[in-house]
């Protein structure tokens, strides 16, 4: 049981992880190497009558393990910018989080935790003045449970080290974002087949995949973080820094669908059926609709149709009224409470569905547009 509470409050562990960030920066608990000013002003010189010539900084080369004759990789940037790259350098950057649980209290541990883990931390060790309490180690293995690529290397006791495994250019974005729409497709689909009479054993994994969907958002999210810190992973998941923070808030959306496909599974699970429910009939004839324009969307995650987020947007925003509208009317229905009770928990977790689905098509509007604009120079 304390597994799924500290799964379900992944969400608050995201508003901490920045503040969380920002004190591990504080405390000097990231391992990096000392750094000055990241900009430096340098004159361009003109050599041979045709050839202009900048200097590298010292500090950058010795850094990157580099030596005269090697060779840099120098790329034009769409904002017009000119990035270097030390494709020779041998050197290789890991980022560590030390994390001290006498500072910590047990009910933030899983918080800093996520923190570090959304940090893009190679390495989290972990640290007591005496043994870890079984609580203590219970958040440990969950947050591992909850996290993908994460493994732990060594319990002393009083120490513990996880080290990640997965390299994330071995996971691209969009596979990940697709194993999240479908998991929330299914939870869906399930509850639906479940209402017409369906064996309710196939609820039975619904945690399971609720807890699928957030580990899946949290590593997209560590992904988003190391593809706006290394142009290399940048290059190697083909997606720019700017769709990269697109599709975080995207992915965000995908989660909270999930949060509610869940609930709409637990319902089914745990209270009686209303007699009068229909398919054909609000609320539960919003899930085709829903169904085919979250489909339209996933499909323009690549293509370029335009008109089909449009088309997907006006439907969602049809179901959405609808479902308000009979929230409405509900209330003042002579139907018994139970089954009221029902009826408007479903109406309302269907309707926050197609919400977020909103958000989701105005995300897709935004990359396409970023997608056929033109960089102009004046």
């Amino acid at each position: 049981m304390n597994y799924i509470i500290y799964i379900v409050n992944v969400e608050n562990a995201i508003l901490l992880a920045i503040l969380s960030y920002i004190y591990l920066r504080a405390v000097g608990q990231f391992v990096t190497p000392k750094s000055g000013p990241r900009s430096e002003v340098r004159k361009i010189q003109l050599t041979g009558g045709s050839t202009y010539i900048v200097s590298l900084p010292k500090k950058w080369i010795t850094e990157h393990g580099l030596e005269a004759r090697d060779q840099v990789r120098i790329e034009w940037r769409p904002s017009g910018t000119l990035r270097v790259i030390a494709d020779a350098s041998t050197i290789v950057r890991n980022r560590e989080v030390n994390l001290d649980c006498k500072e910590v209290p047990d009910h933030m541990i899983f918080d800093h935790l996520v923190a570090a883990y959304l940090s893009g931390a190679n390495r989290i060790t972990i640290n007591s003045n005496k043994e870890f309490t079984r609580n203590q180690s219970k958040i440990f293995r969950n947050f591992v449970k909850s996290t993908r690529g994460l493994e732990i290397t060594n319990d002393q006791g009083s120490k513990l080290e996880m080290i990640s495994l997965l390299n994330p250019t071995e996971m691209p974005l969009y596979s990940s974002i697709n194993r999240m729409y479908l998991l929330i497709s299914r939870q869906v689909r399930d509850f639906s087949d479940v209402l017409i009479g369906g064996d309710p054993e196939i609820l039975e994994d619904s945690a399971e995949r609720e807890n699928e969907v957030d580990a899946l958002r949290l590593l997209l999210e560590r992904q988003v973080g190391q593809i706006l810190e290394s142009a290399s992973i940048e290059d190697s998941l083909g997606t720019s820094r700017w769709e990269a923070s697109e599709l975080c808030k995207l992915v965000r959306t995908l989660e909270r669908m999930g949060d509610h496909s869940f609930a709409l599974c637990d319902l089914a699970n745990s209270y009686k059926i209303p007699s009068t429910i229909s398919m054909t009939s609000l609320p539960i004839s919003v899930i085709p609709i829903w169904q085919m324009s979250i489909k339209l969307l996933i499909s323009n995650l690549r293509k370029r149709k335009i008109s089909e987020i449009h088309s997907a947007k006006s439907q969602l925003i049809s179901a959405q009224q609808d479902l308000l509208q009979y929230e409405e009317e509900l209330r003042s229905s002579n139907i018994e409470i139970q089954d009221a009770l029902f009826l408007d928990r479903v109406s309302e977790s269907l309707r926050r569905i197609c919400a977020y689905s909103i958000n989701m098509a105005e995300i897709l509007m935004n990359i396409q547009t970023h997608r056929d604009s033109n960089q102009v120079y004046s």
